[in-house]
């Protein structure tokens, strides 16, 4: 392993360019031992919106029990398998941590359906109750973008944290671009609201190495994981499990007989991350020296010098195998009859909190009607609200949502309750 020179912090190394370490604004940090990546990677950490995920779903809610992941020990998960996967090929360790802490930081209360749900209040509107769409859409992976770049915010002269421009980037693309919306294709790109300079959304992946181990990590740490709560939650038998192509095939090869205890059956999952990401590695040593021989090796000077295909992913024999599996765990594990109920309580709450929001601005807090306004919390002024008139606002509109999408789960089950239920009792 090791196709590619480590990424150390010299200036000639070409993940230190310009281009990748730029920055929106100009840094106002003092200079001290730690590089560009590593300094991305600690805004994340002390941001607000990571601290949440904490308390944000993946899979089951936090109700279920105490050892069921959420979207905190997902995204941890993430970054081990990730940093794991760039030691064995000698890439940027620093830039893939950072990437794959700041992934999810967009994601929704409730798991995905959060995510569904924004989207469809966005793009299609509530007729009902006489809220019209804004024909934008919503994608967590481009809500993180937005987090890190105008909600969260660390200094009074700007927003955001003012990451560099290849974590960024790698957040971005962790996951697809683009998405079906009945029978239209849409880009999740927005040119007035989201600063996507130099981003090649032409490439569906990230046109670094490192961005490209996050993503492929994320799909291995979820197709593994999620079906490891689903057999824990008993909606997976493991037999069946261990009777998927993918499963078999990994046991034959590796002379595994049929688990007699838990330790061993549990065994089996762990073993299984370890079998894709040598996969992984052995398929980018194929790749890599067919991408070298045919365009060389970028030097990241700009947006046209980058990694122009994608390098890291399964091989042609397991990446059937993975999509297969991951169909049986949507099969068994997102359209149970557990998650399905749980899935359309928390729709039900996120449309009714986005309408109770929309009809009277006023219940939204202060940060975020100061925000809106352009205002310093200090400054800001509740009677400059003009309720009628933000309710045909499509920058409100979508205030709303990036409201909604920040809160845990518990704050939002707890805000639909005060939204809806008198205090009288």
């Amino acid at each position: 392993m090791g196709s590619l020179d480590n990424a150390k912090n010299d200036t000639n190394n070409p993940l230190n360019s310009v281009f990748l370490t730029g920055r929106m604004h100009e840094n106002v940090d003092q200079p001290d031992s730690r590089n560009a990546f590593q300094r991305d990677r600690d805004r994340i950490i002390h941001s607000r919106a990571f601290r949440r995920l904490m308390h944000k779903t993946q899979v089951f809610n936090a109700n279920k029990g105490d050892h069921y992941r959420n979207r905190l020990t997902h995204t941890l998960e993430v970054m081990q398998i990730s940093r794991s996967i760039g030691r064995l090929l000698g890439l940027n360790e620093d830039l893939i941590e950072a990437i794959a802490l700041g992934h999810d930081l967009g994601h929704t209360p409730f798991g995905h359906i959060g995510e569904r749900a924004l989207n469809c209040i966005l793009y299609e509107g509530m007729p009902d109750d006489e809220i019209s769409p804004i024909n934008e859409d919503f994608k967590h992976n481009f809500q993180s973008l937005r987090v890190v770049d105008q909600i969260e915010q660390r200094i009074d002269d700007y927003r955001g944290i003012n990451l560099t421009l290849a974590v960024r980037e790698g957040i971005l693309k962790h996951t697809k671009l683009t998405s079906k919306i009945g029978e239209k294709h849409s880009v999740f790109y927005h040119p007035d609201d989201l600063n996507t300079d130099h981003m090649r959304l032409d490439l569906a992946f990230s046109f670094t190495l490192e961005g490209q181990v996050v993503a492929i990590s994320d799909e291995i740490a979820q197709l593994t994981h999620d079906i490891e709560d689903g057999i824990r939650g008993g909606i997976i038998d493991d037999k069946k499990f261990r009777e998927t192509k993918l499963v078999k095939k990994y046991m034959e090869e590796k002379g595994i007989r049929p688990p007699k205890s838990y330790n061993e059956k549990n065994q089996i999952l762990k073993g299984l991350i370890g079998y894709l990401i040598d996969d992984v590695c052995e398929e980018f040593e194929r790749k890599i020296v067919a991408y070298v021989e045919k365009y060389g090796k970028p030097t990241f000077e700009d947006d046209q010098d980058v990694y122009v295909e994608r390098c890291v992913d399964f091989s042609k024999d397991i990446k059937p195998l993975a999509k297969d599996l991951a169909n049986v765990r949507d099969n068994w594990v997102l359209c149970s009859i557990e998650i399905k109920q749980a899935d359309h309580k928390a729709e039900y709450m996120i449309r009714h909190m986005y309408k109770a929001y929309h009809k009277h601005p006023l219940e939204l807090p202060d940060y975020i009607l100061a925000r809106y306004y352009n205002e310093k919390m200090e400054d800001f002024d509740r009677t400059m609200v003009n309720e009628e008139k933000l309710k045909n606002d499509r920058k409100f509109k979508r205030y709303i949502c990036d409201h909604i999408a920040g809160m845990s789960d518990q704050f939002a089950a707890r805000e639909y309750l005060k939204l809806y239920y008198p205090d009288y009792f």
